[in-house]
């Protein structure tokens, strides 16, 4: 009898809230929630699974720089069409597979993405002080960091992406492309730095760059 008082007592508060939710000190509690079935989960206390570091620095990493022959991407992108730009690429080996999404995965990759406009950004700082010109592509957007005017994107699935490094290759996954490094596998994230410096103070640039980097993140 007991067990049955209990059972209708349930059917009526469900009667009563039907499919709604019910918010409670900031939570979202389902109406089997109230009924005892599950315990609400409060997001922030979500923890993620991910433990290693997401600071670049700490990560296994290689750049390059490349003479540019895609002058009507430059013109596109940057009002640029200039033969002697050249672009500084930096690849990071990522702890989660970049080909397919995950809750661990979409966080690193802000991180990674937060990290690399902080270390362009230095860059850029130091070759214009020097009477370069310089701009990069915001690796979360694809888009000019700071031409404004742009009429192109550049995304890590661009078919054109691979042309600034021999690590690099697009595949084919179902109906989406994926970046694949020679060694690392769907675990890389890239960042594209677009100058016409000479190599060696892109180079200099982005060492310097690293350790004011690596000091901020330490």
């Amino acid at each position: 009898m007991l067990q049955l008082r209990t059972y209708l007592r349930r059917a009526r508060i469900w009667a009563i809230f039907g499919s709604r939710t019910v918010a409670t000190n900031n939570q979202i509690v389902q109406p089997q929630d109230m009924l005892g079935y599950n315990k609400p989960i409060n997001p922030s206390t979500a923890k993620p699974v991910v433990e290693q570091s997401d600071n670049i620095y700490q990560k296994e990493f290689e750049s390059s720089v490349k003479p540019v022959q895609l002058e009507d991407r430059m013109e596109g992108l940057f009002g640029r069409s200039e033969e002697n730009l050249k672009s500084y690429i930096f690849l990071t080996k990522t702890n989660c597979d970049m080909s397919v999404w995950s809750y661990d995965g979409s966080l690193e990759r802000e991180r990674i993405g937060k990290q690399l406009i902080s270390l362009f950004a230095e860059m850029r700082d130091q070759l214009t002080v020097q009477g370069h010109w310089c701009d990069f592509v915001d690796p979360l957007s694809g888009m000019p960091y700071h031409n404004k005017t742009s009429t192109d994107i550049l995304t890590e699935c661009d078919e054109d992406i691979t042309s600034f490094s021999s690590s690099l290759d697009l595949v084919s996954i179902g109906c989406c492309r994926a970046l694949q490094h020679t060694d690392w596998g769907f675990n890389v994230f890239v960042g594209l730095l677009f100058t016409d410096a000479p190599s060696a103070d892109i180079d200099a640039a982005g060492k310097e760059a690293m350790k004011k980097l690596e000091n901020v993140l330490a």
